[in-house]
């Protein structure tokens, strides 16, 4: 997979943050629904897990749980 560049990134994070600010979110109520679309979007795009790792900075890890 092919990272982001820094525009686009700036671009999407930007963007994120005028549509929070529009719906008037809180920061909790912003995280929140930031995990839900990543957790969306890994069972849109059809695997069962995402690590995101940036140096310096942290990691992001989103593991679907198996329905049984």
């Amino acid at each position: 997979m092919s990272e982001i560049s820094e525009d686009q990134l700036q671009e999407l994070t930007n963007a994120i943050a005028d549509k929070c600010e529009a719906m008037e979110l809180e920061p909790e109520q912003i995280l929140d629904g930031i995990a839900r679309s990543l957790i969306a979007a890994v069972t849109t795009f059809g695997t069962q897990s995402l690590r995101v790792d940036i140096d310096h900075h942290g990691s992001c890890v989103v593991n679907l749980v198996t329905q049984s």
